[in-house]
């Protein structure tokens, strides 16, 4: 029997990528100046923060398959934001993919030398949706001080964007 996956989470997987596209496009319009800008209680610079949150799906990504998507240049070297986005999509095509052909409850095993942890997939699932909205969160925070105008990533922004998938009728 062929696995069949539960389209709430997928959907919410198609959401996160679809935030994620949201933030980076925003950032793709920025200056260095303002990449490099923070605020207190922040993960770091917009920069970093958008990095970081890619480099963490792919993680998670890994973590399921054994098999992490691997960028095109190296992190050190301080990819530009387009090179970032074009990483980031084959991330989100990645990660599609893996919530619509691996079930839930697959055992993903950990090992740090001699100790491990063994848990669900449906973990990570659950980690990539907490971890993406509040590091979106901290950059639309920056960007919201910056003067930026920040686009709207949560469900409702979400909704309205994609009428048809949720069957939206306005009166």
């Amino acid at each position: 029997m062929e696995f069949q996956p539960e389209p709430t989470l997928v959907e919410l997987i198609r959401y996160n990528n679809w935030a994620n596209t949201q933030i980076i496009a925003v950032c793709q319009r920025l200056d260095a100046g303002q990449l490099d800008a923070t605020a207190p209680g922040t993960y770091g610079s917009i920069y970093d923060t958008l990095g970081h949150m890619i480099r963490a799906e792919a993680d998670y990504i890994g973590r399921i398959t054994g098999r992490r998507p691997q960028p095109p240049f190296r992190w050190e070297d301080k990819p530009s934001i387009d090179d970032i986005a074009a990483f980031a999509e084959q991330v989100a095509a990645a990660l599609l993919y893996v919530v619509q052909h691996v079930s839930p409850t697959q055992m993903v095993r950990e090992e740090e030398g001699s100790r491990f942890i063994e848990y669900q997939a449906r973990h990570l699932f659950i980690q990539v949706i907490n971890h993406g909205i509040e590091h979106r969160t901290n950059i639309t925070t920056i960007l919201a001080g910056l003067g930026v105008a920040t686009p709207e990533v949560d469900g409702w922004g979400y909704l309205f964007a994609h009428p048809d998938r949720f069957a939206l009728r306005e009166g």
